[in-house]
């Protein structure tokens, strides 16, 4: 075929791929932070969402994800305990008593405590929650944890974070996930998104990015989060960020890690996992694994997620510290 030829064709798969897709795009750049960036996108993929709106088009991309197990038309906060929970539904204030059991909550541990071993009928509650990352880890942490043993509750959402509690709250999510499900351990990923100000209620800017204090304010709201998931009796895994294929992204992503790794060492019942370490060779970027003899494909196209391999492996690390520094016990995750 000719190199003209080629293009065209190039350019019209490039478009009818963007009229397909132009909803889960925007919606995905409401979530930049504010700039010429975020405007330029929203002015342009609002059109062309209205466009596939009109013409069915995006019918096609609901149908494939309806069967992925993913709600397109899902609201921002996704479904806690079979209820569709929106951004206004979820609570504003910092942790406090159940609404639906409003006994007093325990006072916070003062050292670690062990995770309670599992029976068939009283099975442990796993929860996941973050973003993308999180969400791809949470559909394989199914696999790895024993389903005669333990529960796993995916709450992955994807282009979240800490950053933006005005496009969606985390830290009145994880109190609702608390509520209901009061798990026995959250694994927790995010924090890919958060290189942006610090946004408060209403998307009023709290904390430049820019500015020297933005780690502590960063710092602030990890630290409330973790409290609330820890709040009536819990434990939490933070998963820090792998290193990524594009080296731009590593001084901010170290940093972040830096901030993960601080607040789990001095908060009883919370364990960071080093996944920049693990997954990496030598310091640099690596998209194999080596497993004894055995050398996997564990990072995918795009250089920072994970292929089915490296997510099993990670939900594999994960458990393993959560059995090291909590005793959780092995018949929950072991072959």
């Amino acid at each position: 075929m000719p190199a003209a030829n080629v293009l065209i064709v190039l350019l019209v798969c490039m478009l009818a791929w963007t009229l397909l897709y132009s909803p889960e795009l925007l919606r995905a750049a409401e979530t930049h932070p504010d700039g010429p960036r975020r405007d330029i996108s929203i002015a342009v993929l609002s059109p062309i969402a209205w466009l596939a709106d009109l013409t069915r088009l995006g019918e096609v991309t609901d149908a494939a994800g309806r069967a992925a197990g993913r709600d397109p038309d899902a609201q921002v906060g996704g479904i806690v305990g079979g209820e569709e929970v929106t951004v206004d539904d979820l609570p504003t204030v910092k942790p406090r008593p159940s609404q639906a059991n409003p006994t007093v909550a325990p006072p916070p541990p003062t050292d670690d405590t062990r995770i309670r071993e599992p029976t068939s009928a009283r099975k442990l509650r796993v929860v996941v929650v973050g973003d993308s990352l999180a969400a791809g880890m949470g559909f394989f942490a199914e696999r790895v944890f024993k389903p005669f043993f333990v529960d796993v509750v995916k709450q992955g959402r994807i282009s979240t974070g800490l950053a933006r509690p005005d496009y969606f709250d985390w830290l009145g999510q994880m109190q609702v996930i608390v509520d209901r499900y009061r798990p026995d351990l959250t694994i927790v990923m995010l924090g890919e998104n958060d290189n942006q100000d610090l946004q408060g209620e209403g998307g009023a800017v709290v904390q430049d990015i820019g500015q020297p204090e933005w780690p502590d304010a960063y710092e602030q709201r990890v630290e409330e989060f973790a409290q609330i998931a820890t709040s009536r009796g819990g434990h939490v895994v933070w998963v820090g960020l792998p290193i990524a294929r594009d080296t731009a992204r590593w001084p901010f992503t170290q940093r972040l890690n830096d901030v993960y790794r601080t607040v789990a060492g001095r908060m009883p019942n919370v364990a960071f996992v080093d996944t920049w370490t693990t997954f990496s060779r030598d310091g640099e970027y690596t998209a194999y694994f080596r497993d004894g003899d055995s050398v996997r494909l564990i990072r995918a196209a795009d250089g920072l997620h994970f292929t089915a391999d490296g997510y099993t492996v990670l939900v594999r690390e994960v458990a393993e510290v959560a059995g090291t520094e909590f005793d959780l016990h092995r018949k929950t995750f072991e072959a």
